[in-house]
Order: C-alpha cells, then sequence, then structure tokens
C-alpha cells in the first residue's frame, strides 16, 4: 500500500505515527485496528485516545493510502470530514482487517513523484509542473489552459498566505464556485480574513455606483442607432476599442485624449492611423450616452475610485485576469499593502471579452508600477489538461498551431501546446448541416442536460433553436467559463465564413504538424490581422475546450479552409450517438446552476419547454392580499375570513391582526401559539411532514421549485419549518432557492433558527440537520454606500440573521420598554441551541457583546461592517440604513422586515418623547426629522403629527384600533 500524506498533515507531531504508517503499507489492517466510519472514510488507532482518518484509493492499479487527519482524543465531532458535531461509538463501527474485503475507489490522478496531497471538495495531487509552482513565493503569474489546474493550484497556494486577503475574478460564478471549494471539507484558518468578490463586488466595496454597467448588448444597441454615415461596421471591434485602447490600457487619465490616441503606436491599438478620427468622434458620443442613460463604464469607474481606495489587503488573487483590462488590474494591485504580494491566472487564448488584454501589457504595467509589484521572474507556465478529453485536446492544440501559424507568437506566455490527461478518449464528429442529420441528433440529444449547442454571436441562437429543440443555446460569450460532457457546434465555422477564410490564407497545412511552438514574432507591424481575427479563433478555441468528452461539429460548408486546416474531415461520417434523456430533477438543478451563473435566458428555456411550469392554481394570500384582508376583518365580521386572516397572523406571527380577532371574540387567537400552528400544518401542510415528499416534489414540478404556497411561503420555507430534512435536501438538489423571503422578510433559514428559538425539541432534533444546508455562502449589504458581503463564517452573519428571526417576537415586547436587543437576551436565547449550530464559545455573552460593539454604525474599527445600531448603552437593533441585495436589486430593510407588524404605536404614544426619538432611531436615516416641541400638544394633536409626517410608512390609527394592550382612553 502507497502512502501519501495530506499537505497540512505534520507526522512529527503525532506519536505513534511511524508505527501505523507501516502497519498500513504492509496492508496489515489488523495491527492497525482499521474501521469504517464513513464513505471511503476510515480510521486506524494510534493509540488508547488518539485516531488517524484516511481514505483509500487506487490508481495505474497500484493502491494508495491517503492519510488525512489526526483526532486527538478521538474527538470526532471535531473531524474536518464528518458532519459537525457528529458522534462515533467505535464499538459499533464495522472492523476491517484486510484491504481485500473492500472495494477500492479508483481516481483519474496520482503524482507518484510526490509523497503529499492537497485538498479541496476532492483529492488533488499535483504534478511536478504544479507541485513547483506551488513552491514558489509570490508573485506569481499562473498561465494555463481550460483545465490546467490553475484555480485548484492558486486556491491551495492561497491557504500559505495570513492576513487580509481579497480573491477576484469578473465571474461571480467563479468566485462563488472558488469559495465553496476552498471551504470545502469545513476547511479554516484563524490567521485569515478572505473576500471572495467579483470586479463588480470589489467596485461596490469601494462605492456602489449610480445606474447600469454598459454591457456589449447595450453597446450594440447604441452603436445601430447612433452609427450613421460611419464606415465602421463592427460592434465587438469598436467596443474593444473603446474598452481595451481608450479606456482600459493607462493609468494616468481615465481615458486619451485625442492627441495620445492618435499618436499610439501601430500595435497598441486595433484600427489603423486613418480610421482613428471616426473612432474617436464616436468615442465622444459613446461618453455623452453615458452620461444620458445613466450607465457606467467599468473602466472610467476604476480610474475614479483610485483615489477613493487605498492598501486594503495583505495578498491579492485575481483568477481569469485576461478578462480583466490594465486599469482594472492597477486598482485590485493597489490594493496591496505589500508590494508583490499577489497571484495572477489566466489563459490568453481564451480571451472572448473585448478588452484588448495581452500579456506583454501586463508585463508593461509591472515595468512602470514596480512599487505596486515587486521584482522577479514571475510567470510560470502550466500545460497539461485535466479535464478536456485527449481527441478535444488534439483539436485545441491544432488551434493554437493555426493561430500560431497566421499571426506569429502572440507572446512568450501563451507560446504552448497542452497535454491532455483526461481518462476517457472522447470523440469527435463533423457533421453535415441537413434537415435528416439535425432532425436525427435533436432527436437523441434535446431532453438531456449533457448536451449543449453553441454558436458564434446572440444573433445567430435563433437558427440554431429552429433545429435543436434544447433550451442549452449559448452564445461562445455566454458559454465562457462553462463546459459539458458534450458540446455540438452548429455553424461555428460556416456562420463566419470570410473572416475564418482570411484566418485561413497563406497557412501551410504543413505547419499544424509540427510537435511545439517555436517563438517568433509577426514581420508586419502594421498587419492588424491579430486584432481583427482574434476574437473569431479565440471563440472557436473556448467553444471546443467547453465539451470535456464528445465534440459535434455542425457545418454547412464542409470544405472551408479552416476545417481542412484542422483536419477534421477525418472525423466525417454516419451519426454515432445514443438516445439521451435527463429526468426532470436533472433538469432542475440545470436551471438553478444556470441561474447561478447569470444565464437567466437559458434557465427561464428549461421552465417553459422541459418543465413546462405553470402558474399555481391556488389563491396566494401575499402581503397586498393580506392587508385588503385585515381592512375586510376590521370592518364587519365574517368567520370564513376571520379563520384565514387567523392563520396568516399565527404563520407569520402578526401581533396587530391576532390583537383585532381577539378583540373581536375570536378564541382561537388566544390560545397557545405552538398548538395554533401544529393546527394550521395539519390542514395546509401535512404533504411537507411526511418521509415520503413525492407529492411535494410532484408540485415544485408542476409550478417550480420556488412556487408560492397559498400564504406565500416557498416549499422550502415550509420544509424548514416543519424541519423535514430529507425534504429540505430534495429541494436543494433541485435547485430551491436560498434567498427567497416570506411576507414578513425572512428567508428558510431565518424562519428555522425562529422555530427553533420557540420549540427546544425543534432545536435539538431537526435543526442540526438542516441548519447548515440552508446557510447562504454569503449576505450582500449595503451600508453607507459601500458593498459589505458577510461570509456565513462570520459571526455577524449568524447575529444579524438571529435578530431577523426574533424581530417580530422580541423586539415589539423590547420597544414598548424603549429596549433592543441585548448581548444578554441573545446570549439567553441561543442556549437552547446544539453545540454543532453555534459551538460553546459563540454563546458566551461577552464574545456576542464584543460582534454587537464592534459592528456598531458609530464605531471605528478596521473590522466593523456596520451592521448594528447602539439606541442606549447595551442594547442594539439591526443598522435600520442597511440595504440587502435581493435578486441584483437593493432592499432596505425595513422594505423586508415590517415595522407596521411590531403593533408598538399606542404604547409609544403613551410614554411620551423619548419614545419618539427612539422610533425615529429604528426608521433610521429616512425618518422625518421634524418632532421636536409637541410635549404640550393633545394626544389627538400628536397622533395627527406623526401620521402626517409617516403616511407611508406606518398606518397608526388602524394600530391603535387594533392593539388591546394600550388603548386611547388608558393613552
Amino acid at each position: 500500500m502507497n502512502i501519501l500524506l495530506y499537505d497540512n498533515l505534520n507526522p512529527a507531531t503525532i506519536k505513534g505515527f511511524p508505527k501505523v504508517k507501516d502497519a498500513l503499507a504492509n496492508n496489515n489492517f489488523r495491527q492497525a485496528d482499521v474501521r469504517k466510519i464513513g464513505n471511503n472514510l476510515y480510521r486506524a488507532r494510534l493509540n488508547k485516545n488518539d485516531r488517524l482518518l484516511f481514505s483509500l484509493y487506487s490508481h495505474s492499479d497500484q493502491p494508495y493510502c491517503l492519510i488525512l487527519e489526526h483526532l486527538p482524543n478521538h474527538a470526532y465531532e471535531k473531524s474536518r470530514f464528518l458532519k459537525r458535531g457528529t458522534e462515533i461509538d467505535e464499538d459499533k463501527i464495522p472492523v476491517i482487517n484486510s484491504p481485500e474485503e473492500i472495494t477500492i475507489e479508483p481516481i483519474t490522478y496520482l503524482n507518484s513523484n510526490s509523497e503529499r496531497f492537497n485538498l479541496l471538495d476532492k483529492i488533488i495531487s499535483f504534478d511536478d509542473d504544479q507541485r513547483a509552482v506551488y513552491n514558489l513565493p509570490a508573485p506569481l503569474v499562473v498561465v494555463g489552459s481550460a483545465g490546467s489546474g490553475k484555480t485548484a493550484l492558486t486556491l491551495e497556494k492561497m491557504k500559505q498566505a495570513s492576513g487580509d486577503i481579497l480573491y477576484v475574478s469578473l465571474s461571480p460564478f467563479l468566485v462563488q464556485n472558488a469559495r465553496n471549494l476552498y471551504y470545502a471539507n469545513q476547511y479554516s484558518n484563524d490567521e485569515q480574513n478572505i473576500d471572495f468578490l467579483s470586479f463588480r463586488e470589489f467596485l461596490e466595496s469601494i462605492r456602489v455606483p449610480k445606474g447600469r454597467e454598459i454591457t456589449l448588448k447595450a453597446f450594440g444597441d447604441w452603436f445601430s442607432r447612433h452609427k450613421g454615415n460611419s464606415k465602421l461596421k463592427d460592434p465587438h471591434k469598436l467596443f474593444e476599442e473603446f474598452r481595451g485602447v481608450l479606456t482600459g490600457s493607462f493609468t494616468e487619465s481615465a481615458w486619451l485624449s485625442r492627441e495620445d490616441y492618435f499618436a499610439l503606436g501601430v500595435k497598441q491599438s486595433i484600427f489603423a492611423e486613418d480610421e482613428r478620427a471616426e473612432v474617436y468622434a464616436l468615442f465622444e458620443k459613446y461618453l455623452a450616452f453615458l452620461r444620458q442613460e445613466n450607465y457606467y463604464d467599468t473602466n472610467i469607474l476604476s480610474h475614479s475610485y483610485l483615489e477613493k481606495f487605498g492598501a486594503t489587503y495583505d495578498f491579492v488573487v485575481i483568477d481569469e485576469v485576461q478578462d480583466l483590462t490594465n486599469i482594472q488590474l492597477f486598482l485590485l494591485l493597489k490594493s496591496l499593502r505589500t508590494a508583490g504580494q499577489f497571484i495572477l491566472c489566466g489563459d490568453s487564448n481564451q480571451i472572448v471579452h473585448p478588452n484588448f488584454f495581452s500579456w506583454s501589457k501586463i508585463k508593461s504595467l509591472f515595468f512602470k508600477q514596480q512599487a505596486l509589484t515587486g521584482s522577479g521572474e514571475l510567470v510560470r507556465v502550466l500545460q497539461s489538461n485535466y479535464r478536456n478529453s485527449p481527441v478535444i485536446t488534439e483539436v485545441a492544440n491544432r488551434i493554437l498551431k493555426l493561430k500560431h501559424a497566421r499571426f506569429g507568437s502572440i507572446d512568450k506566455e501563451s507560446n504552448y501546446l497542452v497535454n491532455s490527461v483526461g481518462e476517457h478518449k472522447g470523440g469527435l464528429q463533423l457533421l453535415k448541416d441537413s434537415k435528416t442529420v439535425l432532425q436525427d441528433l435533436d432527436s437523441k440529444t434535446a431532453l438531456s442536460t449533457q448536451f449543449a449547442v453553441l454558436v458564434m454571436h446572440p444573433d445567430q441562437k435563433s437558427d440554431a433553436r429552429k433545429c435543436f429543440n434544447t433550451p442549452l443555446v449559448f452564445s461562445i460569450q455566454e458559454a465562457k467559463g462553462l463546459e459539458y460532457t458534450n458540446i455540438i457546434l452548429y455553424n461555428f465555422i460556416s456562420g463566419e465564413e470570410k473572416p475564418f477564410k482570411n484566418i485561413a490564407d497563406g497557412v501551410d497545412a504543413n505547419a499544424l504538424d509540427k510537435d511545439q511552438l517555436n517563438y517568433a514574432r509577426a514581420k508586419n507591424k502594421h498587419d492588424k490581422s491579430l486584432e481583427v481575427f482574434k476574437f473569431y479563433i479565440n471563440a472557436l478555441y473556448v467553444a471546443i475546450t467547453r465539451a470535456v468528452n464528445n465534440l459535434y461539429i455542425v457545418e454547412r460548408n464542409q470544405k472551408h479552409p479552416i476545417i481542412q486546416l484542422l483536419n477534421l474531415e477525418r472525423f466525417s461520417g454516419e451519426l454515432q450517438v445514443d438516445q439521451q434523456k435527463s429526468s426532470l430533477d436533472e433538469w432542475q438543478k440545470e436551471a438553478r446552476k444556470l441561474e447561478l451563473q447569470g444565464k437567466e435566458e437559458q434557465a427561464q428555456a428549461i421552465r417553459d419547454q422541459i418543465l413546462q411550469q405553470k402558474p399555481v392554481p391556488w389563491p396566494v394570500l401575499d402581503r397586498q392580499v393580506f392587508n385588503e384582508l385585515c381592512e375586510e376583518v376590521s370592518q364587519r365580521k365574517n368567520k370564513k375570513k376571520q379563520i384565514l386572516a387567523l392563520e396568516y397572523s399565527w404563520l407569520y406571527y402578526h401581533r396587530p391582526m391576532l390583537n383585532t380577532l381577539i378583540k373581536q371574540g375570536v378564541k382561537a387567537a388566544s390560545q397557545p401559539e405552538k398548538k395554533s400552528l401544529q393546527q394550521i400544518y395539519r390542514k395546509h401542510f401535512m404533504p411537507y411532514d411526511l418521509k415520503n415528499p413525492n407529492a411535494v416534489l410532484r408540485d415544485t414540478e408542476r409550478y417550480g421549485v420556488d412556487h408560492q404556497t397559498i400564504f406565500n411561503l416557498t416549499p422550502l420555507m415550509v420544509a424548514a419549518r416543519l424541519g423535514n430534512d430529507g425534504l429540505v435536501d430534495a429541494l436543494i438538489e433541485r435547485g430551491a432557492n436560498l434567498d427567497s423571503y416570506g411576507s414578513n422578510g425572512l428567508n428558510a433559514l431565518q424562519m428555522a433558527i425562529e422555530a427553533a428559538l420557540l420549540d427546544e425539541k425543534y432545536a435539538r432534533n431537526k435543526l442540526p440537520a438542516i441548519y447548515e444546508k440552508l446557510e447562504p455562502d454569503s449576505l450582500s449589504i449595503q451600508v453607507q454606500g459601500r458593498l459589505i458581503k458577510l461570509d456565513k463564517k462570520l459571526m455577524g452573519f449568524f447575529v444579524l440573521n438571529l435578530m431577523f428571526a426574533l424581530f417580530y417576537r422580541r423586539l415589539s415586547e423590547a420597544v414598548t420598554r424603549h429596549e433592543a436587543f441585548t448581548a444578554k437576551t441573545l446570549a439567553e436565547v441561543v442556549q437552547s441551541l446544539p453545540d454543532r449550530i453555534l459551538p460553546e464559545r459563540r454563546k458566551r455573552q461577552s464574545y456576542i457583546s464584543s460582534i454587537l460593539s464592534g459592528n456598531e454604525v458609530d464605531r471605528t474599527s478596521p473590522y466593523n461592517r456596520q451592521l448594528f445600531k447602539r439606541i442606549k448603552r447595551g442594547h442594539y437593533i439591526i443598522n435600520p440604513d442597511i440595504q440587502l441585495r435581493v435578486n441584483n436589486e437593493w432592499i432596505p430593510v425595513h422594505d423586508r422586515l415590517q415595522l407596521n407588524d411590531l403593533g408598538f404605536v399606542p404604547a409609544l404614544l403613551k410614554l411620551g418623547p423619548d419614545k419618539v426619538r427612539y422610533y425615529r432611531s429604528l426608521r433610521g436615516d429616512n425618518f422625518a426629522d421634524q418632532i421636536d416641541h409637541y410635549q404640550e400638544k393633545s394626544l389627538l394633536q400628536f397622533q395627527h403629527q406623526i401620521t402626517q409626517l409617516l403616511p407611508d410608512e406606518l398606518d397608526i390609527q388602524a394600530t391603535i384600533d387594533t392593539d388591546t394592550t394600550v388603548c386611547l382612553e388608558d393613552a
């Protein structure tokens, strides 16, 4: 048995390690007392108290024991590789006497030359080149193709850093995925404080910009209206000039002056000298368009932020750097406290965004800005591909050779070919664009989530949809960052015959048979071919490398020179693909995945075409309908409507309506809450409480996984309230949205916390199984015009969610005493939560107090996230000026949490001016600051005055009428 050690494990500190290691290496599992404790997870006995955890794999017919973790005092509950809080009874776990007793799991790659392995969401074994990069100090530029493992390598290397760290990329989905990979298997590092941000979020963390970001589509629409008689016809090419040359290249000014633009060298612009006057004239119109239509350009914005932003981070990782411009990169590097503490990784062959990127421009920036970058040899190239099958890699390499033969070496950093380490041979077929072939291909693939169709431009998707019924149709820019087992390229070359013919002109096919690329620049500096045609050749490379195993190339012109140069004719023949069909569950997951990636069009197409989801057939009692119901119930008694209002009020703890019903003599409004909720659950949500949730899942197939139930709760919210672990799992697997919230502003996690604080049995038996599943990875809030992204690992994240969960029940009682949340009350309520949810140290009053005081609005502290507002000593509320991002929009916190529902205004009126000032503190900056001298006014005058001040904020008279604790006579 070969033994490999997890990179973070230090065997020198583990007593008895050599003896157990030798026993495992000799397959003597009896001596090591090996027992199975999980899925491919075993433990060996070091001594009476200590244990080793390991997994078993096979590679190249050789068995490997990968030692993961040392557990002192057999503390299984603290293991990274078991569910938090898991307890193991060693007398009951199965004994494994020999490796022959189990089936050893195969693994794609293990480097037999290394005794160490790394770990994210799965085992990572670096090859020799990757290991060499891993051992290098910063600064580093890691260049690698799609599937080269550069992101995994970068994330593992990031674990070596300490202090304040930034991981940033243009793609929000890549950022979220990187964050989840980094913290997989419960990884934590107390020496790190990490922000995982998309570049847009990074800008928002400095200052949330007004307006909308300009996109290529919006630019194209503007260009089509304003080009007039211009000879310039290509909006993509012009946008790249605006973004990569006029605004993105230089740091001295937001954009180039006319004189500076005309003075650029021939290789510094996409356009020839005689075209630049016309380009600049359009650029000036573009700047006016941005101002008039409330758009912002991220390059211009980045330049304006240079003076607003200083050194913030100790270490910065920039992934997919080829998607950024120089000014964006400059702003990111300016955030470093110490020059050179960064890693960049990317691949210039995957540029499909208009930004005029090149590694040479990056090196020029480094040369000019050594104060930001430090010095030394930076660049390392990774040439192995662990994603694509060999046949896909072979064609991709031929494209790189074609690019080299036609344009010369782009730069030294991109002058390499790729080696495939894929375990599947894969397949490639060149197919004729004929009705018969297309119908056959479509009939076998349209219902499978494993096949996607790619075209070059967005306007070509409509033609593809006429032939293919799959909802997975993407333009190349949409496909960037995606991967599918099978890719269909539809007229990718034939749809752009002329540009690809220009690329093929003069290229000798023999030059594409070489085994390596020799560095040689293009001889003619005035040749703009690379700049003009770079998008097309890169797009073809990106499109092909989206396929993990199989590629189907459908072309109407199979004699095109590019097809001949790439030697694709050898793959022609009859279509060979089996009928494939994915389940509705798989399609639901695919829709949610695409939604998270920002591919709303394709996600909606799945819902319309495959899932065929319909609106719910029942009336939904949402907030607006409930308000109308309250008015009706308050005016006259109607038993049916009283019952409906009662059920809603118990579900959302709407105290004012409950008080009205008590006043009207509805006895059920006075009975214990737990009993009332149980009755409502039995009446409306019984299928949600069953171990077999098929009835609920059938509804999600008909109406969508986030459809509204009768009381405006999503299925996930109901499952969370009932604590149905299996149903929560099933709904999240199908892509249920964790951020959706009900009529009271609480999401599924907050509802689960609320239920746990009401019922100790729920807290003990149900919450542990669902809590981590319901946690969103982060919460984006805006405070004082800045984005603050709260990671779920932070205690502030928990306390904020706790305050949401307690808002209606505890705050309504506290405000009548001019009080709010205190560390003492919060510490008391969390004692019922299991340690698996909140460790004992985080339940202490002193610890909670430090979180509240350290994050209060008026406190100055480097890690103050301004989550809370102190209204008097020791008393805190949620910062009322916070805004929360929901579905890409900013929502004020009290548009979610309804102050109206607290039902405390009569007490506020009775107790005088301090209470009005207190209420003003609850409302935040939006509260009208006009009440100064009302002490001598009568109650009715006072009531009228604040009613006039807050006509849209609070229905005072209705609240007074419905609150039985304080009536007008008493007041």
